[in-house]
């Protein structure tokens, strides 16, 4: 009964997860362009990274039912891998957009970002540039810190930074969600009220849908972790006593 519910959780999340970046991809083809120097190509990668695989990889690890932990954390990494790799070419995307603007050329048609390095006094980018840096920073210390090849980091160590693992990692879900919504106001502050005038109802329910899938999709994915939970204060105590447990050990071994 455990595993039927947790593949019911996983797939309820990742399905909300995927559905916001399909939904920029109908927008795109029907209403504005897929081409690279595209604000609306680099929000599809910018969600795809950050909202379906960084998503997903979070609730895979705890809901899939698979027995072996070093198969769920090797999922666990592939997607975090496969998040950062969208993220870096969503971050090519707007660096070669900007760069163009600067430059004197407005980018892709009508879809193209005007305001050159001011994108980077936006709240959106302020947060945008947040995610990145502490994404990088979780995957980086984490793939030293949790690498089960690299035998000179004790248990010890390990466990005590599992909890700051996992604020992180809810930390970073959380301003990707941010990130993401203040994204897709932004373009349609922008652009849809002056670019689409003759469809602007359709364009709006699509990018407006996606918003909110993107608020909904992450409501779940926090109820699906336990975060929104009574017992997790209980959990986290057992984890202390766990803790503790494991340095007076080591403490023995190496006296």
């Amino acid at each position: 009964m455990k595993d039927i519910a947790q593949i019911v959780r996983l797939l309820v999340t990742t399905v909300l997860l995927i559905v916001p970046p399909i939904l920029l991809i109908v927008y795109a083809k029907k209403y504005a362009t897929l081409a690279w120097d595209s604000v609306v190509t680099h929000g599809i990668f910018m969600l795809f990274g950050f909202c379906s695989f960084l998503g997903t990889a979070v609730s895979s690890f705890k809901n899939l039912p698979i027995k072996s932990r070093m198969t769920r954390k090797l999922i666990h990494v592939l997607l975090h891998t496969c998040c950062l790799v969208f993220m870096f070419i969503g971050w090519a995307q707007i660096r070669k957009i900007t760069g163009k603007s600067n430059g004197g050329h407005g980018g892709h048609g009508d879809d193209s970002h005007d305001h050159g390095s001011d994108h980077y006094l936006s709240v959106h980018s302020w947060l945008g540039v947040l995610t990145m840096t502490v994404f990088c920073l979780t995957y980086v210390f984490s793939a030293i810190l949790f690498n089960p090849y690299l035998k000179f980091i004790k248990p010890s160590i390990r466990m005590a930074a599992k909890p700051f693992h996992i604020s992180s990692g809810m930390g970073v879900t959380v301003l990707a969600a941010a990130a993401t919504t203040t994204g897709l106001y932004n373009y349609v502050e922008k652009y849809v009220p002056s670019v689409f005038k003759s469809t602007q109802t359709p364009a709006l329910r699509l990018i407006l849908s996606a918003a909110l899938l993107v608020g909904i999709a992450f409501f779940v994915l926090m109820f699906s972790l336990g975060v929104i939970h009574p017992k997790q204060t209980d959990k986290l105590k057992v984890n202390q006593m766990q803790l503790k447990e494991v340095m007076v050990n080591e403490t023995v071994v190496n006296s």
